[in-house]
């Protein structure tokens, strides 16, 4: 064997340079692998959050379906009651040509027939009243 002046065997200076790098590489591989794992959690973690998320936007649009499904009938009634306010207050013009009352009625409250908005498809014998 050789020994170096100081005593000491050149193998030995060898293996702790060696072993400091191994064990370097163990404690960064370690923290790879935890860092991985953490990230999975996280991912899981987040795709049950998607799916929970999915769920409550197809609860959501089936609510607002049968809200709207609900309000069409509103819908349907204030048009209905629309038309007969519109024909009342046609009437009510036409009698004002020739009857006293109405004539007063239709100057009281301002009734006057609505002329049609340029590219409207109202008709221009709608009435309107204005307060």
């Amino acid at each position: 064997m050789n020994y170096d002046p100081a005593g000491v065997r050149p193998s030995s200076t060898l293996h702790l340079p060696f072993t400091l790098l191994a064990l370097a590489i163990a404690v960064f591989l370690g923290a790879q692998i935890t860092s991985v794992n953490r990230s999975g959690k996280t991912m899981r973690w987040q795709l049950a959050n998607l799916d929970q998320q999915a769920g409550n936007i197809q609860e959501a649009q089936k609510r607002l379906a049968s809200l709207i499904q609900q309000r069409e009938d509103l819908v349907k009634q204030s048009a209905q009651v629309q038309q007969q306010y519109t024909a009342l207050f046609n009437e009510v013009l036409d009698l004002a040509k020739d009857d006293e009352d109405a004539k007063a009625v239709v100057q009281k409250w301002g009734i006057q027939k609505q002329a049609p908005a340029s590219g409207s498809a109202e008709p221009a014998s709608e009435a309107k009243t204005t307060p």
